[in-house]
């Protein structure tokens, strides 16, 4: 449909023209559901089983909030011209993949926390603390403009300086998302090239400890602990690698997502990319399925030991 087709029934409740240019499709918008479903449904276990409560508030959550946006343009398939669907879409599918970027952080802490946190130019909780924040900043301009959005366009009212709020939040998620990969690329590599940096192996070895000094002030909590403590069994080792590859996976699924998002907001939502759903389908609900569900694949359930408490989010 164009974006010309309008509705001369249109109320408060009710939108004046086709917003969204096209009329999603029901198949693609079920497909989404079910799959995101059925990951979420299966986090739910394996996060149990393995005592990985972060799961939970991560990639459950950032699951969730798909099927919630997935079930918005089902609904819009229905009814083209009703508010309440289109603007639930907006806001849910713009901010979901937070959740799963959140997770990837996490991950990539632990992971570095048992191969050698040597080869890393960040200790592993800092991983967590610094791209965290930067996903809260994220999700803190996405959710204002996405708001401001919403309500523009019930008024029917221009959304350009709301629209420039999204791109920023987006820009900037996908800037740090950038950053995460290029450090977990600088990891890696050192790793397998056993070229760890200077100055942090020698603040793992006085954090993991050459004397029965040191080895008391790892368990007290400094940065460093998880050092004392590397994955020296090969099948556990392999394990994390595995855990690491899904990581970059997701990862680099949310750095296209956001790519794609980008170019859409920066048209504008009269652009090309906004007014052909194509891209919404390939470039973000692919992507987006691709980023939670490589972990169902490879989780720590399977790969990794069983965790002996539900404290914290290492091992």
């Amino acid at each position: 449909m164009s974006i010309t087709q309008t509705n001369p029934n249109h109320d408060s409740k009710h939108s004046g023209a086709n917003l969204y240019g096209y009329t999603p499709s029901e198949a693609w918008a079920i497909t989404f559901i079910v799959l995101f479903t059925v990951s979420a449904a299966v986090h739910c276990v394996q996060a149990w089983r393995a005592r990985q409560w972060v799961i939970y508030p991560s990639l459950v959550l950032g699951a969730l909030i798909e099927v919630l946006g997935w079930s918005g343009r089902l609904w819009s398939s229905k009814n083209l011209y009703l508010l309440t669907p289109y603007l639930m879409q907006i806001c849910t599918l713009i901010m979901a993949p937070v959740w799963f970027s959140a997770y990837c952080y996490t991950a990539l802490g632990q992971a570095i926390a048992r191969l050698g946190p040597e080869y890393s130019v960040l200790p592993p909780r800092w991983y967590f603390i610094v791209f965290l924040t930067a996903d809260v900043v994220s999700l803190v301009l996405q959710a204002i403009g996405g708001g401001q959005a919403a309500a523009a366009a019930s008024r029917a009212a221009p959304t350009k300086s709301a629209t420039k709020i999204m791109l920023a939040g987006i820009v900037f998620q996908l800037a740090s998302m950038f950053i995460f990969l290029v450090l977990g690329a600088d990891f890696v590599f050192r790793k397998l090239g056993d070229r760890p940096y200077a100055f942090r192996t020698r603040r793992v070895r006085r954090a993991s400890g050459q004397s029965e000094k040191a080895l008391g002030n790892v368990e007290s909590g400094s940065e460093d602990h998880a050092g004392a403590a590397h994955a020296d069994d090969a099948n556990e080792r392999r394990g994390w690698w595995f855990f690491l590859a899904a990581v970059m996976i997701s990862s680099i699924m949310i750095v296209l997502r956001g790519f794609m998002r980008s170019v859409e907001l920066g048209q504008g939502w009269t652009g090309y990319v906004m007014k052909h759903q194509i891209f919404q389908n390939v470039l973000d609900g692919i992507p987006m399925v691709i980023a939670v569900a490589v972990f169902n694949v490879l989780n720590p359930l399977w790969l990794l030991p069983r965790r002996p408490h539900w404290r914290g989010t290492g091992y």
